[in-house]
C-alpha cells in the first residue's frame, strides 16, 4: 500500500487535538462537580446545625 504524504502528521494533529479536547472537558466537569458537591456540603451542615439551634 502506498502511505499519502502527510498522513502520519495528519493522524498526529488529530490525535492532539482529541487529548485536549477530552482534558478540557473533564477539566470542566470536574470542576463543575467540584462546586455542586461543595454546595451541597454547605447546605446540609447548614441544615444540621439548624437542628441544634
Amino acid at each position: 500500500m502506498r502511505q499519502v504524504p502527510g498522513r502520519k502528521g495528519q493522524t498526529a494533529v488529530e490525535y492532539l487535538l482529541t487529548t485536549l479536547l477530552l482534558v478540557t472537558f473533564f477539566v470542566g466537569l470536574y470542576g463543575f462537580l467540584h462546586q455542586q458537591v461543595r454546595k451541597m456540603f454547605i447546605l446540609g451542615g447548614i441544615k444540621i446545625l439548624m437542628m441544634y439551634d
